[in-house]
C-alpha cells in the first residue's frame, strides 16, 4: 500500500504539529475538537465494565467524529444484536495489537471467518435483508471497532482512502498490517516517536495516532469536517 508522505520520518515534525493540535487546539468558541474526547468518553471503549459491550455512550464517542447514527441502527446494535455483538467482542482480547500479531493471528482474528470480520458484517447489517438494513457503512463500523479495540481496528473513511489510496474497506485490515510490520515495525515505531513528541493530554494507541495524523493532513489541518452523510460502501 502507498505510506502517506505525512507518515514518514521526512514530516515527522509537521505529524507531530498535527496531532498536538489535534488534542489541544481550540478550534470553535475556545473548545478543543470533539473528536479528541473519542479516546477517553466515559472511560473509554475498552474499560473493564464494558469492553465487550457495545454501549450508548460507545455510539455517542463515535458521533463525536461526525458520524450520525439512526434511531434503527442505535436500537439494532444496542438491543437486538446486543448478544450476538457481545459474544463476539468477548473473543477479540482486548489487548490485541495489530502492529504486534502473527500472520496466523491475524488470519485467526481478522480473517473471514474470524470474529472480527464477524462483528464487521453484524455492524454492517449484511445479515439483514436490504429493507431492514440500518444505514450502517464502513466508517461508522470502524468507528464502533476502534472505540472497543482502539489497538486493533483502524478506522476508515473517505480522508483516509484518499490519503492512502487503499482499494477499500475490506481490504484495510491486512493492508495496515503489512505496512505497520514491514522493516521490523518501522512505521509503528514512528507513530510512537510521533506520540511521544506531541506529548498529548493522555495517551492514545498507534492506531488512532495514524489515524488523526492522516485526517488532520488530507483535511488542511481540520480546516473542512469529514462527511456526516451515508458511508461509503466497500
Amino acid at each position: 500500500m502507498h505510506i502517506p508522505e505525512i507518515l514518514t520520518e521526512e514530516q515527522t515534525d509537521n505529524a507531530v504539529t498535527l496531532l498536538k493540535n489535534y488534542y489541544t487546539e481550540p478550534v470553535s468558541k475556545g473548545r478543543i475538537r470533539t473528536g479528541a474526547r473519542f479516546d477517553t468518553w466515559a472511560g473509554g471503549g475498552d474499560a473493564p465494565e464494558v469492553v465487550n459491550t457495545i454501549t450508548a455512550d460507545d455510539v455517542l464517542a463515535a458521533s463525536f467524529l461526525s458520524v450520525r447514527f439512526s434511531p434503527t441502527a442505535v436500537i439494532g446494535v444496542l438491543e437486538t444484536r446486543r448478544e450476538d455483538i457481545t459474544a463476539l467482542l468477548a473473543q477479540i482480547p482486548v489487548d490485541l495489537d495489530l502492529t504486534a500479531l502473527s500472520r496466523d493471528e491475524v488470519e485467526k482474528v481478522l480473517g473471514e471467518d474470524g470474529p472480527a470480520w464477524q462483528l464487521w458484517n453484524i455492524l454492517r447489517g449484511k445479515d439483514l435483508q436490504k429493507k431492514e438494513k440500518w444505514g450502517i457503512g464502513p466508517t461508522k463500523a470502524s468507528k464502533l471497532l476502534a472505540r472497543k479495540r482502539p489497538r486493533l481496528i483502524p478506522i476508515w473513511d473517505s480522508v483516509v482512502k484518499n490519503e492512502t489510496k487503499l482499494k477499500g474497506s475490506l481490504t484495510q485490515w491486512d493492508d495496515w498490517y503489512e505496512a505497520l510490520t514491514k522493516d521490523s515495525g518501522a512505521l509503528a515505531l514512528h507513530l510512537d516517536e510521533i506520540q511521544r513528541r506531541a506529548e498529548l493530554p493522555h495517551p492514545v494507541s498507534r492506531l488512532r495516532v495514524m489515524d488523526v495524523v492522516l485526517w488532520m493532513h488530507g483535511t488542511g489541518g481540520g480546516a473542512t469536517q469529514p462527511p456526516t452523510g451515508e458511508d461509503e460502501e466497500a
